[in-house]
């Protein structure tokens, strides 16, 4: 096989790793067209047509045809009923069907009986039974994952690409018997799941020795409630929403076509501007998971772009990489200087050099959910949902649409504290974020805003809707009995509403509305919610 077969080969085996996530990402867009989400028809459309560019780009024709004929269904229908919905699972079917197809011909997992695949993120729990085996079961289900179980030497290769699991479990009984699982399901190769996590006692695994070191996390059993439980939420909330990348090029022709190719193939959405005044217009309207430039960029240069970029709070976190045909080692030195993360050259290969954008993604994705994550809740924090109301805010202005915040505080929390105890009130604030988590759409954000205070960032939603949907939640709390050590505990919430354009012209005057309607909702009596003035 000459190198260039070679190299389409390993890019078509990319694509077909990408399989879980764009069926994940479809079946979810399913289900949201399916309860009457506004925008899901939208966004199954577009999906089904970036499957219809990229199979037959990396050599799969038959998902390009399916794809094409399902988007113009769409178009066609876009309005969800129950013969609809049925029409659109035999397609996304007959879509894992045709991923499972081209992976056996490439020998990837070799095709099995087909299972339907169930909404959200997958784990597969390997080794012995016992209690074990169910807590480490409680807590990935309360994580919002599938969990399958299979005994230690189930092998990973007999599982079809479109049901690769999201993270993969080994419960380590003894050591003598853990090398071989781990070999076979951490060690790197098209079947390996994105994570892979073992749970055994510290001293049955090196981290820096073969095969422990290619394992994602080792976990002690008496650490499964803190630690284990934060690493699957981490890594579901940082797989959760596609990926995109901004490339700033010398001018819009300039990108290299096969680079882009390959990304939109990996799943990633990839958008090109010319020059800086292009890219800070982009970067104000949108947040991204990764900026790529080239050194040499029209209207400024690269070094003064990266630090309009780094000046701004919300990038300071956001990935920079800089290409370049040729640099000096003054130059690199300069654009790590101004706060790139890394430098690339374009001779890398486009496989090399696509790997590491989409490790620099997930990397800075679990950086972020760490970082913007409440501790005890795993929700949003007080700082980054704010960050996204001033995102949201900005892009509907733009397009002139609605967006509406809910702030909600549980009534009297300080006498559940005083009666039950602190550990008492923290279980039910993880089980409040829980409630409300499952009563919004998908698409909404929920936040612990501090102490017993939490807060819903729901977009493309006018003042009525944003009330229903507080209206919603707060019943919802009021009829869960919070369970405690001492038996069970029942909340209120009150809770305050504002929207865009209808309280505030800013994030900031939005948040106070909130604040405002919130307070007069705890002096009207509390337990209701009341709509900003």
């Amino acid at each position: 096989m000459s190198d260039a077969a070679e190299f389409f080969e390993e890019l078509r085996r990319e694509y077909l790793a990408e399989a879980p996530a764009r069926l994940s990402e479809v079946r979810k867009d399913l289900a949201a067209w399916a309860a009457g989400e506004a925008d899901a028809a939208g966004s199954l459309r577009v999906r089904f047509h970036r499957l219809a560019g990229s199979g037959g780009s990396y050599g799969f024709p038959d998902i390009s045809t399916l794809a094409r004929s399902t988007e113009r269904w769409i178009v066609a229908n876009p309005v969800a009923d129950p013969a609809g919905v049925a029409h659109l699972e035999s397609a996304v079917t007959e879509l894992a069907s045709i991923f499972d197809s081209g992976a056996a011909a490439l020998g990837l997992p070799q095709m099995v009986q087909p299972k339907p695949r169930a909404f959200g993120w997958q784990a597969i729990l390997l080794g012995f039974s016992g209690d074990l085996a169910d807590q480490v079961g409680t807590i990935l289900t309360d994580a919002q994952y599938s969990v399958q179980r299979k005994p230690a030497n189930f092998d990973p290769k007999s599982i079809p690409v479109s049901e690769r699991p999201d993270v993969a479990v080994i419960l380590g009984s003894a050591p003598d018997d853990l090398g071989p699982v781990v070999t076979a399901w951490a060690s790197p190769s098209p079947v390996r799941p994105p994570s892979v996590v073992l749970v055994a006692p510290p001293e049955f695994a090196d981290p820096l020795a073969h095969p422990y070191a290619h394992l994602d996390a080792i976990i002690a059993a008496s650490n499964l409630e803190s630690s284990l439980l934060s690493f699957v939420r981490t890594l579901g909330r940082a797989a959760t929403a596609p990926r995109s990348i901004l490339m700033v090029d010398s001018d819009d022709g300039g990108a290299t076509r096969t680079l882009v190719n390959a990304l939109d193939g990996a799943a990633v959405r990839v958008t090109v501007v010319a020059g800086g005044q292009a890219a800070r217009s982009a970067l104000e309207g949108e947040s991204w998971d990764l900026v790529v430039m080239e050194w040499r960029i029209a209207d400024t240069t690269a070094s003064a772009l990266i630090r309009w970029i780094r000046s701004q709070p919300q990038f300071r976190l956001t990935p920079i990489v800089v290409l370049a045909a040729q640099m000096t080692d003054d130059d690199r030195l300069a654009a790590i200087r101004a706060g790139a993360d890394d430098v690339l050259l374009k001779s890398a290969s486009t496989l090399y050099v696509a790997q590491a954008f989409l490790a620099r993604i997930e990397r800075n994705r679990a950086i972020r959910a760490t970082a913007h994550r409440d501790d005890l809740t795993g929700l949003l924090n007080h700082e980054a949902v704010h960050e996204e109301l001033q995102r949201a805010v900005s892009a509907a202005r733009r397009a002139g649409e609605s967006v509406g915040f809910l702030m909600f505080d549980l009534d009297h929390f300080r006498r559940v504290n005083e009666q039950h105890g602190s550990a008492a009130g923290d279980s039910i604030l993880v089980q409040v974020a829980r409630t409300l988590s499952s009563t919004v759409r998908s698409s909404d954000l929920v936040a612990r805003l501090g102490g017993e205070e939490f807060g819903v960032l729901v977009r493309r939603c006018q003042v009525d809707n944003a009330a229903r949907v507080a209206e919603k939640a707060r019943a919802a709390v009021n009829g869960t009995p919070m369970l405690i050590d001492a038996g069970s505990a029942t909340v209120h919430l009150s809770a305050g509403v504002a929207c865009f354009p209808d309280h505030g012209a800013t994030a900031e005057e939005i948040f106070r509305a909130a604040d405002r309607a919130l307070n007069t909702a705890k002096r009207s009596g509390r337990d209701r919610v009341v709509v900003a003035g």
